[in-house]
């Protein structure tokens, strides 16, 4: 290892790699989307002998120096295999030469893929009232369903004792139904993903109809 290669070693911090017999470094003060993935020393090359292509999982520099020497040419080949972290774009790789010789090679981290947003829990349209909730870190033992008048009562609960530690979770969903929600239909189950889906249908209450009330005098 160089001079220029010791220095950057004691600034960024690094490790050799038996392997591939590089150097790879992290440095984690620049912009925190960027990863410095690695430094070589080329300072007997020109950047137009340089080679820099990503393939299989890996960066590969590869670089051939050709010189007049005393007694014919010389060749100089550099041929070294980076593996690119799985969280790094490997559509983002870029290269920088520095004025002492060194090769710097640096990636942006994937984009994060958010989350879906859970959807509403209850939810309800001109034919029915619905629920959907998210059991999955209870088992079916667990989980009860329970309706009284027009009131749906969700509850879960969990307890767990291991090894001297002691674990506890509960889930209790209230939900007052609609008066047109016909109580005899509710109905519920639960999928293999641990999500439990409750239904209900809704009445068909007579349409609103319009009469004259007579009017009623008392006598004279």
């Amino acid at each position: 290892m160089d001079l220029a290669d010791k220095l950057l070693v004691a600034t960024l911090g690094a490790f050799d790699d038996p392997f591939f017999g590089w150097t790879h470094y992290s440095d984690h003060r620049k912009d925190k989307d960027k990863v410095a993935l690695a430094a070589v020393g080329v300072q007997n090359f020109d950047p137009n002998e340089i080679s820099l292509k990503v393939e299989d999982g890996k960066v590969m520099v590869d670089g051939v120096h050709r010189s007049q020497g005393q007694f014919g040419y010389e060749t100089s080949e550099l041929h070294q295999a980076y593996p690119l972290p799985e969280d790094v774009d490997p559509s983002s790789v870029s290269s920088r030469f520095s004025p002492d010789g060194v090769l710097y090679i640096e990636a942006y981290k994937k984009p994060k893929e958010k989350k879906a947003e859970a959807g509403p829990v209850a939810q309800m349209d001109d034919k029915k009232f619905s629920v959907n909730l998210d059991v999955s870190k209870f088992s079916p033992e667990e989980v009860k369903v329970k309706v009284m008048n027009n009131e749906l009562m969700i509850t879960a609960s969990h307890e767990s004792e291991k090894e001297g530690s002691y674990a506890s979770r509960k889930i209790n969903r209230h939900f007052v139904l609609p008066k047109d929600v016909d109580m005899d239909s509710v109905v519920s189950n639960l999928d293999k993903d641990g999500h439990l889906h409750i239904e209900a249908t809704r009445k068909q209450l007579p349409e609103p109809t319009e009469r004259e009330v007579q009017i009623m005098r008392a006598e004279k």
